[in-house]
């Protein structure tokens, strides 16, 4: 299994919120370039995302999830098929 499959394995268990810093990412997966990782598995269809929070120490982390693509990220993906003369739903 790659690293990218680990990662997408990981942010996709069931049961529970998972999610990845690029530190966790680095030091468990062993991936150099994490934001390059999270881009390919974006570019595969996956709707990963990025959010920050404030943790106990008052330090903003940033960290990646997956979650489910808007109505409008769907419509966007329809429009640029159908923009490039891939028949959708048709």
């Amino acid at each position: 299994m790659s690293a990218k499959q680990k990662v997408l394995a990981y942010l996709s268990k069931e049961g529970s919120y998972n999610t990845l810093t690029a530190a966790k990412m680095q030091s468990v997966f062993g991936i150099k370039n994490p934001s390059a990782t999270i881009n390919e598995l974006r570019n595969d269809g996956n709707a990963i995302y990025l959010n920050t929070r404030i943790n106990s120490n008052g330090e903003k982390v940033s960290f990646y999830r997956l979650g489910t693509p808007t109505k409008r990220m769907v419509a966007a993906g329809i429009f640029a098929l159908r923009q490039a003369g891939v028949p959708t739903f048709a």
